[in-house]
């Protein structure tokens, strides 16, 4: 049992990490007060970029200080709501981040505008004209492979290959576009600058399995329906779907291989069970498969087929011939 010194040593080192805390959330409440007089018109483009470039510590500092209290041997659970204090501070983080964001955009555009300006008069010219383009909104992907290509090229180009965007902002957004499957797989780890990387590579090796997704926009192909009747919708829908897995396999095979790619489904589509299951077996350790492989598999298959069967039937022949009738070839 710990001595009065030792307690005593304990309980003023967790309570100096409440005033720690404390002077962090202090900080970053100066921040976004900032943020709420932004329609102020004295806000200037530099006084939005010093908060910016301060901002993202200031949260990092916040949560850090919130984990040395959890991990500390005097925290309570039941006393200390901290996992609160974390998501309330996550959420005025992100809103305030967002409006600063937004507004060092528009003093820019301002200014880039009033410059615009000043050069069309000069030129003579009358007006001119600013135009924002719309907002693009992040896809939401549950595992479904058929929409991963066009997930992963539009989240990495919005966010992931962001070289300006903290790893803890990527991670939240990549949490807040999954679910489902894909949700499952990184739930697990809780959103921190040090962990994106860590939930985001198993994810991608999960979903980057090029021979399923060459597989699977095949298997579109030829599972397209036939049109019974006349339609506009349907006809409309069919040709979408065509080109949805042409274009999609136009990113993953070579018009060079496109033959092995249609064949190989043909032929492997008909086999029975048994040899269709030993060949996905073999093929299981191979990035790319071709025509070849396949058919030399199958001659393989039939010539031991061949080799069971006549091999079964010398046996049924010798007991056949020691008398007992059951026992014929067939």
């Amino acid at each position: 049992m710990p001595g009065p010194s030792q307690g005593t040593k304990k309980s003023v080192t967790f309570k100096i990490l409440q005033v720690k805390l404390k002077g962090l959330q202090d900080i970053f409440d100066n921040i976004f007060k900032f943020v709420e007089s932004l329609h102020s018109a004295t806000v200037s483009a530099s006084d939005v970029k010093v908060r910016l470039e301060r901002i993202d510590e200031s949260w990092e500092n916040v949560n850090s200080a919130i984990m040395e209290l959890e991990v500390h041997d005097d925290y309570d659970a039941a006393e200390y709501d901290y996992a609160q204090d974390r998501a309330t501070f996550a959420d005025r983080f992100y809103t305030a981040k967002a409006r600063l964001m937004d507004k060092a955009r528009q003093l820019e555009d301002g200014i880039s505008l009033n410059s615009t300006i000043v050069g069309l008069e000069t030129s003579q010219h009358p007006t001119v004209e600013h135009v924002r383009l719309p907002q693009i909104k992040l896809q939401t992907f549950d595992g479904n492979v058929d929409e991963w290509l066009s997930f992963l090229d539009l989240y990495t180009s919005l966010i992931h290959c962001k070289p300006d965007l903290p790893e803890i902002e990527k991670f939240h957004y990549l949490k807040g576009c999954l679910a489902g499957e894909a949700k499952a797989l990184v739930d697990p780890f809780p959103i921190a600058r040090a962990n994106y990387q860590i939930a985001w590579d198993p994810m991608t090796k999960h979903y980057n399995d090029s021979k399923l997704l060459r597989r699977r926009q095949v298997q579109t192909l030829f599972n397209l329906p036939t049109l019974a009747k006349e339609s506009g919708a349907e006809l409309q829908s069919l040709l979408e779907s065509f080109e949805r897995a042409v274009n999609t396999l136009d990113q993953l095979v070579t018009r060079v291989d496109y033959r092995d790619l249609l064949l190989l489904y043909i032929l492997s589509s008909r086999l029975d069970a048994t040899t269709r299951r030993g060949w996905e077996e073999q093929s299981s350790s191979k990035e790319k498969d071709t025509l070849k492989d396949l058919t030399k598999f199958i001659h393989g298959a039939f010539e031991f087929w061949v080799h069971f069967r006549s091999s079964r039937n010398r046996r049924l022949i010798s007991r056949s011939r020691q008398g007992d009738d059951k026992y014929q070839p067939r």
